[in-house]
């Protein structure tokens, strides 16, 4: 096997570190469910995260609905995820968690 098939292999096989993080949510808009990021889509996604994740809390706290109640701008289902999309867990417990958890 030659070097640059060594490196192929190595590179497909190896644990990639995420080139950033976002606070997944849904909002209520409209009477509808809508899922949205902070930072948007469209601008550059946090270096930290545990700034995301410390983001994501604050979002809960500031928004935090009442399950049984929901009404326009209400903040719910909060979550970090990285540049993929996938979930990352929380590094204080090292779980999966979702702040401000309701059924949409």
């Amino acid at each position: 096997m030659n070097i640059s098939e060594s490196l192929k292999i190595i590179d497909e096989g190896w644990v990639k570190k995420p080139k950033g993080f976002r606070v997944h949510f849904q909002k209520m808009v409209n009477s509808e469910w809508v899922t949205d990021y902070a930072p948007g889509e469209e601008e550059d996604p946090l270096d930290s995260d545990v700034v995301a994740w410390r983001l994501a809390w604050k979002l809960s706290q500031a928004g935090k609905p009442n399950p049984s109640e929901t009404s326009e701008g209400d903040i719910v289902n909060i979550y970090v995820v990285d540049d993929s999309g996938n979930p990352i867990k929380w590094y204080s417990t090292n779980e999966f968690t979702i702040l401000n958890v309701y059924e949409t």
